[in-house]
């Protein structure tokens, strides 16, 4: 039986944060100076959950916890990381209903990442340089720029919006065609790859990289060659590494 963190009690139910596999070393968790949890395993044959007490409440601490114990738990072992928020009654439930009930396909996601991490790209335009690279090369969005230059806005409002659209279309088929440059150099070194939907207009590419650890520095410096080359036009962010959030696909029981 489980409940979620926000309705537990405090000192209620222990806390999931992912599966491992037993025996993993929780010295890189215990090496955190920012204050987690106090975190301990909980094993069942070759696996493992990593689990701390139920917390009082949901909050933003809890969130970034949640992270930083995975995050910190892969430096030991392959880690399948389980949704925030989920708490079971105790520690026998961890093993009756999650570890023993779903053992081989957790110990096959376990096998399938290891020696692997995820790797999330974000690449942005700077606004003002892709704005006006679109003037410059779009003589009808230039010419109804000049259009509506120096006039009242109530009086242009339909030239405003015009403009707007017409500059948001231009985006939108640049940034198709700068995302997939951008994927087209990077998906080769990765195993899986994942597109998210972009966060806003300028968002250029959101996709997460499975990637190989021996590949790591390939990647980044295949990045960073990007970056200087686009340095004018996109801020490229990459976050990671990082357990495999995107590439999981274990089906959790109905009551998680």
């Amino acid at each position: 039986m489980t409940e979620e963190a926000q309705a537990s009690s405090p000192g209620q139910g222990t806390y999931v944060y992912g599966i491992v596999r037993a025996g993993a070393s929780l010295d890189p968790i215990d090496a955190v100076e920012d204050g987690l949890p106090e975190v301990r395993l909980v094993e069942a044959g070759d696996l493992a959950a990593l689990v701390s007490d139920g917390p009082e409440r949901a909050s933003r601490e809890l969130v970034l916890s949640h992270g930083r114990v995975l995050e910190a738990a892969l430096e030991s072992s392959p880690v399948l990381p389980l949704r925030f928020g989920m708490v079971v009654t105790d520690e026998d439930a961890v093993r009756d209903e999650i570890l023993e009930a779903h053992h081989d396909e957790l110990a096959q996601l376990l096998e399938r990442f290891e020696g692997r991490v995820q790797l999330t790209l974000k690449v942005y335009y700077h606004e003002d340089v892709v704005v006006a690279e679109i003037l410059a090369s779009d003589e009808n969005v230039a010419r109804l720029r000049e259009a509506i230059r120096g006039r009242p806005e109530d009086a242009s409002r339909k030239e405003r919006i015009a403009l707007g659209e017409r500059i948001n279309a231009a985006i939108e088929k640049r940034r198709k065609r700068d995302g997939q440059e951008i994927m087209g150099r990077l998906r080769p070194l990765a195993d899986a790859v994942t597109l998210e939907p972009p966060e806003d207009e300028l968002m250029v590419a959101h996709a997460g990289f499975l990637l190989q650890r021996d590949r790591i520095q390939e990647f980044d410096t295949t990045l960073e060659d990007m970056a200087q080359e686009g340095a004018e036009l996109l801020r490229f962010r990459l976050l990671g590494p990082m357990p495999a959030y995107n590439f999981v696909d274990f089906k959790e029981p109905a009551w998680g």
